[in-house]
C-alpha cells in the first residue's frame, strides 16, 4: 500500500517533499497491525534480557509515543522492556541509571531532562560495560568520544533548522506581518536553545513580524497556559503563537480559548497524535514531528548493535535524523502512517548486525556536524575536536550516502 503525503522534512533544504510510504517489508511474519516484520536472527535475539529506557514522564504525549516505540522495538528482539520515568529530575534519572547497572542491565537508552547528568551516565556506562544511547540533550561542545566507546550514540534532529522552517511557515500563514508570541521550553535545554535560534533566524528575515512576548512554557501545558494567560492580559493583539513543543502549543491554545480568542494559528514541535488531531479540527496550524516512536526504537537498536559486536563508524556515534512538518493537508495520512495503532516499522531490519547487507533505518539519518550543531554556543578556549572524529571527517559524504542508500522502507522523496 502506498501513501502520498506532502511533508516538510528537516535535513534537506526544502520545505516540503512528496512522501511515499510503503508498508515495511521483511521475510518472516506479519504483526497484528498488518506490517510485515523481519525474522530475528540468533545474533540479536535477546531471549528475555532486560533492556531499560529512562525518560521524563508518561504524563506527556511525546514521551508516551517514545515509550510506545521503545517497547515495540525491544520486544521485536525478544527483550524484556522496562521503562523508568524521572518527572524532570536529573538526579532521579542518574540514580535509576545506577540502580539498573547494579541489577545487571547492559543496554540502557535515555532522553534526559537536561544536559547536566549526561556525562555522569556516560561514565557509568563506560565503567560498567553498558551499551548507552542518548537522545536530545548533550552539553555543548561535548561528545560521546569524551568518555569512551560505551557511549554508543548521541542523536538529535537538526532542531535549529526545524524551528526555522516551521517559523517561516507560521509567518507566511499570517501574511508576513503581525504580532507573534513565542512560548519556549525549559531554559538551558539543548533543543530549547536550538529551537530559539531557529525561530530568531526566521524572525530576522521578516521585518514586519513583531515579537510581542517570549516566555518559557517548561515543555508542559500547565506552565505554558499560565504564561500565555499572562501575555493575553497585557498584549492587545496576538496574530500567531510559536510553541517550542506540542504541549506548550496546546497550553497556549487553552489560554486563548479560555479568553474567548479564536482563529490564532499555533504551532508545536513533537508530532503527537493528539496535537495532529487538533490540526485536523482547525484548532492548531502545524507541527514539526520528530517521530517519537521511531526515535526511541532507533536509539535502542544502535545500542543493541554495539552490544552484539557491531563496529561503529566514529561519524555514526553522533547522528541527526529527519522529521516531518504536518499541517491540515497531510494530517490524516500522518496519523494513519506514523501514529496509528499499527506499527509501521520493521525494527529488526534496522539492525546492521541482524541484516548486514540490507539493514534499513526507515527514516532519513546523517552524521552530525559538530561545528554546525554547537554554533549557538561559544566554543571553549583551547577546544579541539576528538581525534577519532577529526580522522573520520573526510568520510562524511560517504557515510551520509550510506545511510541514504539503505533507506528503503517508508521512504520520503
Amino acid at each position: 500500500m502506498k501513501r502520498t503525503i506532502k511533508v516538510g522534512i528537516v535535513g534537506a533544504a526544502a520545505l516540503s517533499l512528496i512522501l511515499t510510504g510503503c508498508s515495511a517489508g521483511g521475510p518472516s511474519s506479519t504483526s497484528a497491525g498488518g506490517a510485515t516484520k523481519s525474522a530475528v536472527p540468533a545474533s540479536v535475539d535477546l531471549k528475555g534480557e532486560t533492556v531499560v529506557s529512562l525518560f521524563t514522564s508518561l504524563n506527556n504525549d511525546y514521551y508516551s509515543g517514545w515509550d510506545q516505540g521503545a517497547r515495540r522495538a525491544v520486544e521485536a528482539f525478544n527483550g524484556k522492556y522496562v521503562a523508568l520515568t524521572n518527572e524532570g529530575d536529573p538526579a532521579t534519572e542518574l540514580a535509576q541509571f545506577q540502580q539498573q547497572i547494579d541489577a545487571g542491565v547492559k543496554i540502557i537508552f535515555v532522553t534526559a531532562p537536561d544536559p547536566a547528568n549526561v556525562p555522569a551516565m556516560a561514565k557509568l556506562a563506560q565503567d560498567n560495560n553498558v551499551c548507552f544511547a542518548n537522545t536530545w540533550e548533550q552539553p555543548s561542545w561535548t561528545s560521546p568520544f569524551d568518555t569512551g566507546s560505551q557511549y554508543v550514540l548521541y542523536q538529535t534532529p537538526q532542531s535549529t533548522q526545524a524551528a526555522y522552517l516551521l517559523a517561516k511557515k507560521l509567518f507566511d500563514k499570517i501574511g508576513g506581518k503581525g504580532n507573534v508570541v513565542h512560548i519556549t521550553g525549559h531554559p538551558g535545554a539543548t533543543p530549547d536553545t536550538q529551537r530559539t535560534a531557529g525561530f530568531n533566524k526566521a524572525l530576522a528575515e521578516y521585518p514586519d513580524i513583531k515579537l510581542v512576548a517570549e516566555e518559557p512554557g517548561e515543555w508542559n501545558r500547565d506552565d505554558a497556559r499560565t504564561a500565555m494567560a499572562g501575555i493575553i492580559s497585557r498584549v492587545d493583539k496576538i496574530d500567531a503563537v510559536f510553541g517550542q513543543n506540542d504541549d506548550v502549543g496546546v497550553g497556549a491554545l487553552n489560554a486563548l480559548t479560555e479568553a474567548g480568542i479564536t482563529g490564532v494559528p499555533i504551532t508545536g514541535m513533537d508530532g503527537n497524535a493528539s496535537t495532529v488531531e487538533l490540526i485536523q479540527n482547525g484548532q492548531m496550524y502545524a507541527v514539526y514531528s520528530s517521530l517519537p516512536q521511531w526515535t526511541a526504537g532507533f536509539s535502542f537498536v544502535q545500542a543493541l548493535d554495539y552490544c552484539k559486536g557491531a563496529k561503529v563508524d566514529p561519524l555514526n556515534r553522533q547522528l541527526w535524523w529527519d522529521g516531518i512538518i504536518v499541517d491540515a493537508n497531510n494530517a490524516a495520512d500522518y496519523l494513519s502512517t506514523y501514529a496509528g495503532e499499527s506499527d509501521p516499522y520493521d525494527w529488526v531490519k534496522m539492525s546492521k548486525v541482524a541484516y548486514p547487507n540490507d539493514w534499513d533505518p526507515q527514516n532519513g539519518v546523517r552524521p552530525l556536524n559538530m561545528e554546525e550543531m554547537w554554533s549557538f554556543a561559544d566554543k571553549p578556549a583551547g577546544f579541539t575536536y576528538p581525534p577519532e572524529y577529526t580522522a573520520a571527517l573526510p568520510n562524511m559524504d560517504a557515510v551520509t550516502q550510506e545511510w541514504n542508500d539503505h533507506w528503503k522502507l517508508l521512504r520520503r522523496d
